[in-house]
């Protein structure tokens, strides 16, 4: 699977910080972001959920009050059966990616390494990578 990143991904770099917290993204396709000089190349065999399995009653809350919806929506967001993009609540790019960040979170949480799940690149695996980057392969880097 691979990653795209606009920066160099060092030890140490992944913290809880991002938007997406210590989520990483990745495909089975190197993909192109314009702010993007490197890819990162990950082959760990990793026991991934789909997103439409994902449950959990502190994230679900935790939705709940950042779209500040309802419960029923939240548990819908978190296992992607509803589109955050369709809804009532104003929704941009950030709070996207902090909902596939809870997803990966939830993954986590459930037992599971990550969580299949689909965006605009098409299939996507939300991995937290906090102190994990070594397992991460510098494969090119462009422009330096």
């Amino acid at each position: 699977m691979y990653h795209t990143s606009p920066n160099k991904i060092e030890s140490g770099s992944i913290n809880n910080n991002g938007v997406a917290g210590s989520c990483l993204f990745f495909s089975d396709d190197v993909y192109v972001m314009t702010a993007s000089n490197c890819y990162y190349v990950y082959e760990a065999d990793f026991d991934c959920v789909r997103a439409s399995q994902l449950h959990d009653e502190e994230i679900i809350s935790e939705i709940a009050e950042y779209f500040n919806c309802d419960l029923e929506l939240a548990e819908s967001l978190l296992d992607a059966s509803e589109n955050e993009w369709q809804q009532e609540f104003e929704c941009d790019a950030e709070s996207s990616w902090w909902l596939q960040g809870k997803r990966g979170e939830c993954a986590v949480k459930m037992g599971f390494d990550g969580c299949e799940d689909e965006d605009e690149q098409g299939t996507v695996y939300i991995i937290p990578m906090l102190g994990r980057e070594d397992e991460l392969k510098l494969a090119e880097v462009v422009n330096g």
